[in-house]
């Protein structure tokens, strides 16, 4: 009879616990930040921005297609080094989530794929465990003349970053198509 009335108190206190839960949120939370619908690219030579390419998609990404995306003109020889910001502007209030995904940088990474053209970029920055970011990157044109595309990706790689990884691998925040000319 006790073992009986021990073991229904225990079913009660668990089911009363079970009931009052709730998942705790979490600061580093990565599903919790805010969607993505505008990206900067900053094109800096010897510290100086000497061009600013802005690619806007209102509803953030997937739903309607983005309204602006400038195209990337660059240089032929040149050394650019790439700053690129991500923001989030709803009802008239723009906020800088760049700062976020630098604290949460072992959880993303940006990626720069680059299709009819040889352009190498170097992503300069690293998260704590040495693993690229992609926040700060060097692009260099040399010879490469001509006419191509560049897709960004901010992918989110929670408990699965690793150093080489595939610009597949986790799930993308937003990936914008970008025209590239080098002249």
């Amino acid at each position: 009879m006790l073992k009986k009335y021990i073991i229904g108190m225990w079913c009660i206190a668990l089911s009363v616990s079970a009931i009052s839960c709730k998942k705790a949120s979490m600061a580093n939370n990565e599903s919790e930040h805010q969607a993505i619908n505008r990206i900067e690219m900053l094109f800096k030579q010897g510290g100086t921005t000497v061009s600013t390419i802005v690619a806007e998609d209102p509803d953030g990404d997937g739903g309607n297609p983005p309204s602006r995306i400038d195209n990337i003109n660059l240089d032929i020889n040149k050394i650019y080094d790439v700053e690129v910001k991500f923001f989030n502007i709803s009802n008239g209030v723009t906020k800088d989530l760049s700062s976020t995904i630098l604290q949460q940088a072992k959880q993303h990474e940006v990626y720069f794929i680059i299709s009819g053209l040889t352009l190498p970029v170097e992503k300069k920055d690293k998260d704590d465990n040495g693993f690229p970011i992609g926040l700060i990157s060097q692009w260099k044109t040399g010879n490469a003349v001509g006419k191509g595309t560049v897709l960004l990706k901010l992918m989110h790689k929670p408990l699965v970053k690793g150093a080489n990884d595939d610009p597949n691998k986790g799930h993308s925040d937003i990936a914008i198509n970008y025209t590239l000319n080098v002249k």
